[in-house]
């Protein structure tokens, strides 16, 4: 009953799909070259380098929001590269950041007196600017994670809630995730699966992968193929994936987003 119940709350869950080509090693890529055209489901190269930058931020803090500065920062840097690899490496146009969770958004499943307080407060509407639920605890994350709305749903004994779009969900889930009546909480996910691409920066240096996926992906994707880069000093060049899966900065890519 409690799966039936996450499924319809989670359902609106979007999906972001695509699929990709194998990609043709080509020169590397300088700064002083022309960019490629932009080619992606994104509204722009930036959106997609800041949805790269706060994974990068979530691995790396416990902060309930994220660093601004550092987001944009990061966001900025991660454009660039991009623009390098796609420059020389036309087909890695074909893949693109694949964003697993609305931004700023949980599900949680209530209970108990936590329940009861949650839909006293907040009945069930949709509502910006939430009033205080009398939970301290529960009342005192909202705020640390800048709370802007929420949409109760009291048949299922869920709640979605909008939070700041610098929040970091990572921490999110694992803080509401101890609260007392707290039954579940859920990122709201994208459904499937579909090319992605990771990256981390190590000692200057910027480490991609762009993981291609093919093949019945609503269900997970049949077929995969990776594809690894380095950008430094304005450059990027691509790794042979046998030498690439032996470093440990892709290595830890690969196997945290459990890729095979």
């Amino acid at each position: 009953m409690l799966q039936s119940r996450k499924a319809l709350v989670v359902g609106c869950a979007f999906v972001l799909i695509g699929s990709a080509v194998a990609a043709t090693p080509a020169a590397p890529a300088h700064a002083g070259d022309a960019v490629a055209a932009y080619a992606s489901p994104w509204a722009s190269a930036a959106a997609e380098a800041r949805a790269l930058a706060d994974r990068i931020l979530q691995r790396e803090s416990d902060d309930l929001l994220l660093d601004g500065k550092r987001q944009r920062a990061l966001g900025h840097e991660i454009q660039q590269a991009l623009s390098l690899i796609r420059r020389t490496h036309p087909a890695m146009a074909d893949v693109s950041v694949r964003e697993g969770r609305r931004r700023g958004t949980l599900v949680l499943g209530l209970e108990g007196a936590l329940r009861d307080a949650v839909f006293a407060a907040w009945g069930d509407e949709r509502a910006p600017a939430p009033p205080g639920t009398g939970h301290a605890v529960f009342d005192a994350l909202n705020r640390g994670l800048g709370l802007q709305a929420v949409q109760p749903f009291s048949a299922l004994d869920s709640v979605v809630l909008y939070l700041h779009e610098r929040a970091n969900i990572a921490a999110a889930i694992l803080m509401y995730g101890a609260i007392d009546g707290v039954a579940y909480v859920e990122p709201d996910a994208s459904l499937g699966d579909g090319p992605d691409i990771e990256a981390v920066k190590e000692q200057g240096r910027w480490y991609f992968v762009f993981r291609q996926a093919w093949g019945d992906c609503p269900s997970g994707c049949i077929n995969e193929a990776f594809a690894f880069f380095t950008v430094a000093d304005g450059e990027a060049a691509p790794i042979e994936p046998a030498r690439a899966r032996g470093m440990d900065a892709f290595a830890a890519l690969v196997t945290d987003r459990g890729w095979r």
